[in-house]
């Protein structure tokens, strides 16, 4: 996602921007004399996402061929970190009064994939995988030191109450 003020040649401008695209043109904007705003969301999870109740994942963890899933579904050490979509709007609104930077949104919770992956398919009534071995290099997880010292608290702080929830 990515946010762009109408151009009118006025004073810089405060742009948001996330994914991505976004971030290969902070160093375009910055040069504009513009204030950027990074947003690094975590996974995506909550109603209308892959992660919900009918949503791609589950036909993945079911078994179904065809699901349209280009994520993972193995239960390794790949460490993930999620953000409920309704916490992921919340975090955009807050960070256009933040101070230039990047902040990760995301929950309080980084987790390995054999953590989360059986939680997650309890809660949606689907078999859980079985745990693998390794992990994809880039899964690291993030942390939300700087949105929370910035006064962001997500609603739902942790993937195991939001899965849980259903929503």
């Amino acid at each position: 996602m990515t946010v762009f003020p109408e151009a009118s040649g006025a004073a810089p401008l405060r742009v948001l921007v996330a994914g991505a695209a976004g971030r290969q043109l902070v160093p375009r904007l910055e040069a504009a004399g513009h204030e950027v705003v990074v947003l690094r969301y975590g996974i995506l999870y909550g109603p209308g996402t892959r992660y919900a109740p009918g949503g791609a994942v589950v036909a993945a963890l079911a078994g179904d061929p065809g699901a349209r899933f280009p994520g993972s579904t193995a239960a390794d050490d790949s460490v993930g970190s999620f953000v409920h979509v309704g916490d992921a709007a919340e975090a955009a609104v807050r960070a256009l009064a933040w101070p230039p930077g990047a902040y990760d949104a995301v929950d309080d919770e980084p987790a390995p994939a054999h953590v989360w992956l059986p939680v997650l398919a309890e809660a949606l009534g689907v078999p859980a995988p079985g745990r693998t071995a390794g992990r994809a290099p880039w899964a690291r997880g993030a942390v939300n030191v700087r949105a929370r010292a910035l006064g962001r608290a997500p609603a739902r702080p942790s993937w195991r109450t939001g899965f849980a929830d259903r929503g």
